[in-house]
């Protein structure tokens, strides 16, 4: 606009603001108001210089010719109202100089009142607050970094904010990336959404070398680089068709130190026109490099702080509490599948043998072939508890048969010196529209497992309500037994061992009866599952002991004729430190002779140590206390341990007797009897329900025999009248 067009008036305040301007320091324009498009009409040397137009370029223009891709359009309309209404406000704003840095703004709207038809002007402060932005973009990104390790982001989208935030402060065609440097020397990208995908394909894996590139020659050099021409910089050797067809021209590094002051890396900028950085830009690229360090260093130790939380240590599968947290993030998606808990047989054999590391090993490699099964993308996998492995998985529910399937096909395990063939056992929750609590769901898959455990061989069980009554029922079942012991409830009944040809009786064996006044009568395959899950079967199996010790002292004390009484002891039991001294003491405190109590139990102590069994044997049998092997047969490794415990006696288990009739079973039988006579020991037949079985039992050389056909168990009472 012509000055000579400005009337004397408005040159008096021209002239005034020009002299102004020449002193002030701050960069300031002024608008006329009255114009069309609001143009600049005065521009300081200050603004000129902050801005790198020269006066000519600014005046007669609208001050958007400074506007760009980051400059906020809301904050762009919210000064065009305050210069409208002539209101005084200030705010800040993005925007670009004449080479193409965007800068941040803070502009002061300031209106000019004169005296009525001289015009209407507005004063516009303009300072560069760039510097005092990037100090308080490095401060929030340390904080937003932090806070987003605590919300477990990954690492790439943390190293990729501080890409970002250097971005926003350069050019728009400025594009940074972080190249980490891997144990072998090689560049692995940690962030550069920005660069183009081929770039990052050809630099990720890159050997890590001081004429490499920028980043290269940054790590090795441990300092500082800056190239200002690619194409024609010998860093670049090789790379100039890659780079040319990228449109990079120059490229600025700074290496990444680790807390001990060694290279982990690089932060790199890359340009599209030659750019050499300023003293204040290259300091502000350097306070990055610390804060990408720190946030490697703190990512890293709550990444080992989520291992331990999230991590189960033995067998490196995902553990109990991030399976929970991902299934509630999971059914987020409202769709169908399943949730399964799955556990082989074999675990406890495994554990009692070989120990709880080889049962972690079970477990290890259990979860990884599950995780190669060929299940749907959206599924997880983790050790929910010592034995049992969990896994979720979304799928339409028609294909959840066909995943079952897949998962029961799995190959045999390695664990020490053996080849296991699993044994699996699966419980179902289904999960549903109607279905969807995740708590629900995992309780629902417990206990079909719970369920499933119960039958013999593979077994798969879907959750059914139902089921979820008897639960509910061995819940209080296993309350009610503490009291029961307290209060001494549990009752003992004998049923006597007789010779087969005469039926005279030989022994007794003490059964545990629990008529409860809460529950009613509770049969022993129900009670005494849930003392062993309980830990409750020690103190159960010691108030049998009692209870048997008091009625011999009875019949003693009246001088009644005594009978051998055997009493059934679990292998926890067995093999627990106080099992012998607590024993030798109680017969001690009665008075009652060791040969007068014989201790029977399972032929699965083989399988859990047979060197500390013989030695526990040996005890028995030094004390005076006779012992014997109960339903012998039903293991695997019998015989080829038999031979190696001092046992007098083995009892056949009933499953055979009931059977005796199929030529395999009568087989069996005729073998375990051979071998008991071979080895000196005396054989009992549990289960003896008929005169044919009598009959069979004694041919085949069988003396002894237990069962209905003769006597059921009865009351102590009962076995005073015999």
């Amino acid at each position: 606009m012509p000055i000579q067009q400005i009337n004397k008036e408005k040159r008096i305040i021209m002239d005034w603001l020009r002299r102004l301007g020449v002193e002030f320091q701050t960069g300031f324009v002024v608008l006329n108001h009255d114009a069309p498009d609001t143009p600049i009409i005065y521009a300081n040397r200050a603004f000129c210089e902050m801005s790198g137009f020269s006066e000519e370029e600014i005046i007669g223009n609208n001050g958007r010719f400074m506007h760009g891709a980051k400059t906020d359009k809301e904050v762009v309309r919210n000064i065009r109202e305050c210069i409208d209404s002539e209101t005084a406000c200030t705010y800040e704003l993005i925007n670009y100089r004449k080479d193409g840095v965007p800068f941040w703004n803070e502009i002061t709207v300031q209106p000019i009142n004169v005296r009525k038809n001289a015009g209407a002007y507005t004063l516009m402060l303009q300072r560069d607050i760039t510097d005092r932005k990037q100090t308080e973009s490095l401060i929030k990104l340390q904080q937003e970094t932090y806070n987003d390790i605590e919300k477990g982001y990954m690492l790439s989208v943390l190293l990729q904010k501080s890409c970002t935030m250097v971005e926003s402060f350069f050019p728009d065609d400025a594009k940074c990336t972080v190249m980490l440097v891997d144990e072998n020397g090689r560049f692995r990208i940690g962030a550069g959404s920005s660069m183009p995908k081929k770039f990052n394909e050809t630099v990720d894996g890159a050997l890590v070398e001081e004429t490499g590139g920028t980043c290269g020659a940054a790590y090795h050099r441990r300092a500082p680089v800056i190239v200002e021409n690619m194409l024609a910089d010998p860093l670049w050797d090789g790379y100039q068709e890659l780079v040319k067809s990228m449109k990079f021209v120059s490229s600025w590094s700074v290496p990444i130190f680790d807390t001990d002051g060694n290279p982990s890396g690089t932060f790199g900028i890359y340009f599209e026109k030659p750019m050499l950085p300023t003293g204040k830009q290259m300091a502000f690229i350097e306070q990055i490099a610390p804060i990408v360090s720190l946030t490697m260093k703190y990512f890293h130790q709550q990444t080992e702080i989520l291992e331990l939380a999230y991590v189960d240590k033995e067998t490196e599968l995902p553990n109990r509490n991030y399976f929970m947290n991902e299934v509630k993030e999971m059914l987020s998606e409202h769709k169908e599948g399943f949730i399964a808990f799955i556990s082989a047989d074999e675990y406890v054999k495994v554990v009692d043998q070989y120990g709880h590391r080889a049962g972690d090993s079970l477990v290890r490699e259990m979860g990884k072939r599950f995780l190669r099964s060929k299940l749907p993308a959206d599924h997880l996998v983790a050790r929910f508890s010592d034995s049992t492995i969990a896994l979720f998985c979304l799928t339409p529910l028609v294909k959840v048969p066909d995943y079952l399937e897949v998962l029961s096909q799995i190959d045999p395990i390695n664990i020490e010196d053996m080849e296991l063939f699993l044994t699996m056992k699966m419980g179902i929750a289904l999960i549903t529209p109607n279905q969807q609590d995740p708590n629900e769901l995992i309780r629902h898959a417990d206990s079909a497992l719970s369920k499933a455990k119960l039958r013999a061989g593979e077994s798969t069980c879907y959750y059914e309500n139902e089921h979820d009554e008897s639960m509910m029922k061995d819940l209080r079942i296993a309350n009610e037994l503490t009291a029961a012991l307290r209060r001494e409830e549990i009752d003992v009944h004998l049923q006597p061992k007789v010779e087969l040809s005469t039926g005279k009786i030989m022994s007794f064996e003490a059964l545990a009866r629990w008529n409860s006044p809460e529950l009613g009568t509770i049969a022993p395959d129900v009670f005494i599952p849930v003392a062993e899950k309980n830990g409750k079967i020690r103190m159960l199996e010691q108030s049998l002991l009692k209870r048997v010790l008091s009625w011999l002292k009875t019949r003693q004390d009246k001088g009644l004729e005594l009978s051998q009484v055997a009493i059934n002891v679990s292998t926890d039991h067995f093999f627990h430190h106080s099992f012998i001294p607590y024993l030798v003491d109680q017969t001690a405190e009665y008075g009652i002779e060791p040969k007068w109590i014989q201790l029977e139990i399972t032929e699965r102590i083989g399988f859990v140590d047979i060197e500390t069994a013989y030695k526990v044997f040996k005890q028995l049998l030094n004390y005076g206390f006779a012992s014997s092997i109960d339903d012998f047969g039903t293991g695997y490794s019998s015989l080829s341990y038999l031979q190696k415990l001092p046992v007098t006696e083995i009892k056949i288990d009933r499953s055979f007797i009931n059977n005796m009739h199929e030529q395999q079973t009568l087989a069996i039988v005729r073998t375990i009897i051979q071998l008991a006579e071979n080895l000196g020991m005396r054989v009992v037949a549990e289960g003896v329900e008929t005169e044919e079985q009598k009959r069979m039992l004694l041919v085949l050389g069988c003396r002894i025999g237990q069962g209905y056909f003769y006597y059921r168990p009865m009351s102590l009472d009962e076995a005073n009248l015999l």
